[in-house]
C-alpha cells in the first residue's frame, strides 16, 4: 500500500483513502471502503491487502495517519487528473 505521508481528521477521510491502523501489536495501512455517520462519530470499514474487511468506530475529529498519494488515486480526489 501507499507510504504514510500526513495526518487528517477522520471527518475528511473518504472511500479509497489509505489510513494507518494499529491492530493487535502491529501498525499497518488499510484502504477505506466505506464510512457511515453515527451519533458523534463514524463507523469506518477498512480492507487489507488480502481483501479482508473490518470496521472501527471513531469519534468525530479523531486524527488518523494517511497517505496523500491515496487522495490522488481516489475517485473522490478534489483535483482532476489524467494518467499520462
Amino acid at each position: 500500500m501507499s507510504e504514510v505521508s500526513g495526518t487528517e481528521r477522520i471527518d475528511d477521510v473518504a472511500a479509497g483513502d489509505i489510513v494507518v491502523i494499529v491492530r493487535g501489536s502491529s501498525e499497518r495501512s488499510y484502504k477505506v471502503v466505506f464510512k457511515d455517520v453515527t451519533d458523534g462519530g463514524y463507523v469506518v470499514t477498512f480492507q487489507d491487502d488480502g481483501g479482508e474487511t473490518f470496521q472501527l468506530d471513531f469519534d468525530a475529529g479523531d486524527i488518523v495517519r494517511t497517505s496523500l498519494q491515496s487522495k490522488w488515486e481516489s475517485a473522490q480526489s478534489p483535483t482532476p487528473h489524467a494518467e499520462s
